[in-house]
């Protein structure tokens, strides 16, 4: 988790596509439905997406807010890990990194700086911040936005497969994936 967010925050610079490259645009690609503000993330609502809570990481990085708009980045991500366990099309995966990127990108070089540097702070696993940030997540419970965000990201949306059904996994089961989640990729610990 660590390095996909120091990675996302480093990489966010200008982009170069080939002049024959084609950019293709489903309805929903990486769409925030709800602009929550600059809240925090152990009251974000179970209904934000990712690409909601990316609008909330810069209206707090705007706000001067580092340390809540650091947890919501890592919400953001951790979120965007639950849905690529949800969603079927592995071509639609690549919309986290998209969105990370897009983030640390619209936030300006001072602020993601400023970002990174909070990150520092934030210390490694079972750091009190992260131990605080793990007691918030365990508490609020799996996710239930809708990841259509991510779904029309993918080659399967673009190309209208309509083998995928919604695009997600069947029998998939979110209590169990965001405990998983919290404890392989978040560290969190049993």
């Amino acid at each position: 988790m660590r390095g996909a967010l120091l990675l996302a925050l480093m990489v966010a610079g200008p982009v170069a596509v080939p002049a024959a490259a084609r950019n293709y645009e489903v309805l929903g690609n990486l769409e925030a439905t709800v602009n929550p503000g600059c809240i925090a993330a152990a009251g974000a609502d179970a209904g934000l997406s990712p690409p909601d809570l990316g609008l909330g990481v810069l209206a707090c990085a705007k706000a001067g807010q580092m340390e809540r708009a650091l947890d919501l980045y890592i919400l953001m991500q951790l979120r965007a890990e639950f849905d690529k366990k949800r969603v079927v099309d592995k071509t639609a995966w690549q919309a986290e990194d998209v969105l990370s990127s897009s983030v640390a990108q619209s936030m300006g070089t001072k602020r993601r700086k400023a970002l990174e540097a909070e990150f520092e702070a934030f210390g490694g696993d079972g750091s009190a911040r992260h131990k605080a940030f793990c007691a918030g997540q365990k508490k609020a419970g799996a996710p239930s936005h809708s990841p259509r965000w991510m779904v029309a990201h993918g080659m399967g949306a673009v190309i209208g497969d309509k083998g995928q059904g919604d695009g997600t996994r069947a029998g998939f089961k979110p209590n169990s994936a965001w405990s998983r989640l919290l404890k392989d990729y978040l560290h969190c610990g049993g």
